[in-house]
Order: structure tokens, then C-alpha cells, then sequence
């Protein structure tokens, strides 16, 4: 009798330690397979660049940040009044569009372009934007430092963090508006970037797509007419904006972007004598050379055995279809990253592993997987603990 109860005892203990080690084993997959940032990579194309004029130039891909074409991106130089699609970046970032300025003294007069602001007069946030992007003025990228930063230097400060936080190594600024100084310097690659940023924001979006616009002057309603200085804007298809830049020493620099076909081109050239005609060049050939498309054909799905449930297996799936914008006729490789085997319980929604997707080595798109239900472990019985199933 004894050795009967001792033998259920330790069957007991046995079963209990079993149950404790699939409920652990069934937990955690985040450390096996470490759940990854949703993105697109960033890829370099390498297609051959039109021939342009431009010192520096680049297009990308508004979305991914790929690189369809580039000359010279990564060389040093001015970018005159393109700086303020960085001001106007910051500025929406950290201000109140609706808080009302009034006109210092120290916004009035400044060289350079100017929507003429008169010392004492107000403005929203907003209309100074409007005067900064379409007329490109220098007094309300003044003004605008001062409203949000306290002062132009404090502001300035600003757009130099922001440029660190977006990761850039080459891009350096000394003043919101873009006048030329010996250290004010970016490069065509993360100017691109920046604007990328900057497109994100639907506010900025909808200033640099406008041709026109009225704001008050000196308190008098739509007292202001701004015309945008992007001649793309008036007749390429597809155009939605974004910023000219013109000094004695940067020469012309234009940053535009155009959508078509639900592809997003960022184009970007510094010091270039025909800028107008060398983006529709460059912005055509992008459009040209991609399309976009599903690079997973539906939601992704996957069936992995469950070895303790009362169901057979768990499907891991994506939770959206991927579409990307791809060289045409490019299919990338598609690889799941996922236990060979999952242990019950699973709760509906866990993380179970990943899917990457490359193109030529380089990865495309990685999107994680998840369980689509939930299982319940089921327990031996003492019976299968004892003499097995």
C-alpha cells in the first residue's frame, strides 16, 4: 500500500513539473525570434541617372526611402532657402498652428525674400508657414523661430537635433531661412530625407501642394497673396510640391515631389542651373522604372504544429498585405522565420515570428506574424503520465 501511494505521489510531482515546463516552453517567442520595427529597408538601386547639370542630386522613394537614382548625394553643400523645409518640419512638430504672434521688431527687415511683415501685426503660426513655403520669406522663418523656439538661436538648436534624430551625419544648419554661411550645409541624399519627414506631416503636405494663398496684412483678411515659386507645381503631372532655394554662392536648389500611380517621388538637386527641367527628367525616369504591387499576394499565413493543444496547429499570419514600390518585374524572396513546433497555451494575437523579404540580398520588407487564435494546453491525464499514450 505504501509503495502504491508513493508511486502516485511521485507520478503526482512528475505531471506537475511537466506541466509547469510546456507552460513555460509555450511563452516567449519574442526571445527566439526578436520582434522586428515593421519597415521597408533602405535600398540603393544603383539605376543609371539621367544626365543632368546639377552638382548634386538624388530621387527617392517618399515611402521606403529607397534610392532610385543618385549624382553626387553625398557630397557637402549649401541649400539656400530649401533649410526651410526643416524650419516648417520643426515648427509643426512643436508648436500651436493656431497660436496668434504679434510682430517683433526683430522679424521685420530681413535680407533676402520677404512677405513684408510690419512690426505689430498678427499672425498665426499657420500663416507664417504659408508666407514660409509658397513666398519663401526670410522675415517669417524669423518670425518663426522666435514663436517657437524663444529665439533664433534656440530654434536653430532645434533644427540641429531634429537632424540627429533622423540620423544625419552630414547636415549641419546655422539659421532657419537658409541664407548662405560657411558651416549651413546638407547633402542631396538627406535633404531627401528631411523632406520624407516633413511629407509625413499632413499640414506640411497641404502648404507645399497649394499654388496660391492668401493671409492677412497688417489686419487686413487675405491682405496677402503667396504664389508658390515651384514652377512643377503649375505643370508637371502628379506634382504636390515642395521647396525652392535660390543664393549668389548655393545657386539653385529645388527639392520637389510628385505621386502617381500610388508611387511617391522625392527629388532633390543642389547647384543646378536648370532645375525645373532637370526634375521633370529625373521624377519621369523614376516613374518609369517602378511599380507597385503586393509583394506578399494577401495576408500571409502559415500552419505550425501545436504539440500539446486540442487543436492540430496554430496559423501565424500578417496582419495587412504589403504593398511596396518595386523595380517592375522584381519579385523578392520571401523567407518565414518562425518555430518549427509551438507549445500550448497561445493566446490569440502573441507574437510568433517574422517575415523577411529581399530583393538581390537586400532586404525589402520584414512584417511580423501572429498567432490568428488562441489554444488551450491540454493535460495528460495520470493514466498517460504513467504508462504513456
Amino acid at each position: 500500500m505504501r509503495k502504491r501511494i508513493l508511486l502516485i505521489f511521485t507520478a503526482l510531482i512528475a505531471s506537475t513539473a511537466l506541466f509547469m515546463s510546456l507552460e513555460i516552453f509555450g511563452t516567449g517567442y519574442e526571445n527566439i525570434f526578436p520582434k522586428c520595427d515593421e519597415k521597408a529597408g533602405i535600398i540603393d538601386f544603383s539605376f543609371t541617372p539621367p544626365t543632368v547639370a546639377a552638382r548634386s542630386a538624388i530621387v527617392i522613394n517618399a515611402e521606403s526611402g529607397n534610392v532610385i537614382f543618385s549624382h553626387n548625394a553625398d557630397e557637402s553643400r549649401g541649400m539656400a532657402s530649401t533649410t526651410k523645409i526643416m524650419t516648417a518640419l520643426v515648427a509643426i512638430e512643436n508648436g500651436d498652428i493656431g497660436e496668434e504672434f504679434v510682430i517683433p521688431k526683430e522679424a521685420v527687415g530681413i535680407e533676402g525674400s520677404s512677405v513684408y511683415l510690419k512690426e505689430g501685426e498678427r499672425l498665426t503660426l499657420e500663416e507664417l508657414l504659408y508666407c514660409l513655403l509658397l513666398e519663401s520669406g526670410n522675415d517669417a522663418a524669423t518670425a518663426i523661430a522666435l514663436l517657437v523656439g524663444g529665439s533664433v538661436e534656440s530654434f536653430v538648436g532645434m533644427m540641429n537635433t531634429k537632424a540627429e534624430e533622423l540620423g544625419l551625419e552630414s547636415t549641419h544648419f546655422d539659421n532657419p531661412h537658409g541664407l548662405s554661411s560657411e558651416s549651413h550645409k546638407t547633402t542631396a541624399r538627406e535633404l531627401a530625407l528631411i523632406t520624407a519627414s516633413a511629407m509625413k506631416q499632413p499640414l506640411f503636405r497641404k502648404i507645399v501642394s497649394q499654388k496660391t494663398a492668401f493671409v492677412r496684412y497688417d489686419g487686413r483678411e487675405n491682405g496677402r497673396r503667396l504664389v508658390n515659386h515651384n514652377k512643377l507645381l503649375f505643370g508637371y503631372s502628379g506634382a504636390i510640391g515642395v521647396k525652392t532655394g535660390y543664393t549668389m554662392l548655393d545657386g539653385k536648389c529645388l527639392v520637389s515631389a510628385a505621386e502617381r500611380n500610388g508611387i511617391t517621388l522625392i527629388a532633390v538637386t543642389l547647384q543646378d542651373p536648370f532645375p525645373t527641367s532637370t526634375h521633370r527628367k529625373m521624377l519621369d525616369g523614376g516613374f518609369e522604372l517602378l511599380e507597385k504591387k503586393s509583394i506578399s499576394n494577401g495576408i500571409i499565413s502559415q500552419n505550425i504544429p501545436l504539440e500539446n493543444g486540442f487543436c492540430e496547429y496554430i496559423t501565424a499570419k500578417s496582419e495587412k498585405e504589403i504593398f511596396l514600390s518595386l523595380p517592375k518585374g522584381a519579385i523578392p524572396d520571401c523567407e518565414l522565420i518562425l518555430p518549427q513546433t509551438l507549445s500550448a497555451p497561445i493566446k490569440k494575437g502573441e507574437y510568433l515570428g517574422y517575415a523577411k523579404f529581399t530583393l538581390d540580398g537586400e532586404i525589402v520588407y520584414i512584417i511580423n506574424l501572429y498567432a490568428d487564435e488562441s489554444a488551450e494546453e491540454r493535460k495528460k491525464s495520470l493514466f498517460e503520465i504513467l504508462f504513456g499514450e
